[in-house]
């Protein structure tokens, strides 16, 4: 069962291109610090604004570095069956290991039409699927019940959970048990989703610092409450400096100031204000501080 430190990757750009060598660089930093698997062309990656070419790419390249060694995850959910589809079957050709489809935005179906949606996919997939359920974004929420039928799938393999209600996972482990694995989708709630019996993290904060968050999933995993909830509040300066503006900006922004890629976003995303770099700088800084004391 995949656990632990699961990164929600950003996409490279360079002068509105996909930045292929800095793509590289994140990779192999990942795989070195050993992340637990790769969640590419979601909702911070920008899949809304890429081409149907720039996301092959994307997954050709992660595949090439990554198959064998840590789980590639590509997201493929949009408001369309049909174009969820095309997604998944495009990444399964590629190679990957599992998809992550978020449930549809903006038109908001009924609870039957979620599982009409994820019964047709997995119908006619052969990966397995990570639901995700994020209702701020998508304007509908997977309610439990919904939950326990899209169990009887046999291929839908978890739950991402970005629901601000973190006492919802420990709901979901009381009634499903061990039938799927689920995921924390929110770095301020990690500490409670995992309480609550999360399996691990679909994590952004994880992008800037991965060697952090692994430390806090395998404290987790060794049932080391005291370096757990160290390692908690060392990392919550950084989280909410990050939502002071809309993901995945304030995320690019900290990781171009590490040297791996440039802070550059699509439109109608724009780079984020001098108030929210100073912020971010400073909440950076004083967890290198905290990193050198120790």
């Amino acid at each position: 069962m995949l656990k632990g430190s699961i990164v929600a990757l950003i996409t490279p750009f360079r002068s509105n291109q996909i930045d292929v060598e800095a793509l590289k660089r994140l990779l192999e930093w990942h795989l070195s610090i050993g992340t637990k698997g790769i969640v590419i062309c979601g909702t911070t990656g920008e899949a809304a604004m890429l081409t149907t070419e720039e996301r092959n790419l994307i997954i050709s390249i992660t595949v090439s570095i990554l198959k064998g060694k840590v789980p590639v995850i590509v997201g493929c959910g949009t408001a369309s069956t049909p174009q969820t589809l095309t997604f998944m079957q495009e990444a399964e050709l590629h190679g990957a290991d599992a998809t992550l489809v978020v449930t549809p935005y903006y038109v908001k179906p009924s609870q039957d039409g979620i599982f009409q949606h994820f019964k047709a996919l997995h119908a006619q997939t052969h990966l397995p699927i990570i639901v995700y359920n994020n209702p701020g974004r998508t304007g509908v929420n997977i309610e439990l019940d919904t939950l326990v039928k899209l169990c009887d799938l046999s291929r839908i393999y978890g739950l991402k959970d970005s629901h601000s209600d973190a006492t919802r996972i420990m709901s979901m482990r009381q009634t499903i048990g061990n039938r799927l694995a689920l995921f924390s989708g929110e770095d301020s709630l990690v500490a409670a989703h995992m309480l609550y019996g999360a399996d691990g993290a679909i994590s952004v904060l994880g992008n800037i610092v991965p060697d952090l968050y692994c430390q806090l999933m395998h404290a987790w995993a060794l049932h080391d409450i005291q370096t757990f909830t160290l390692l908690t509040h060392k990392l919550h300066p950084l989280c909410c400096a990050l939502y002071a503006e809309t993901n995945p900006c304030t995320v690019k922004y900290a990781v171009s100031q590490l040297g791996y890629c440039t802070a550059d976003v699509r439109l109608p995303l724009t780079p984020i204000r001098i108030e929210t770099q100073n912020k971010i700088n400073a909440a950076l800084a004083h967890l290198n501080n905290m990193q050198l004391a120790a």
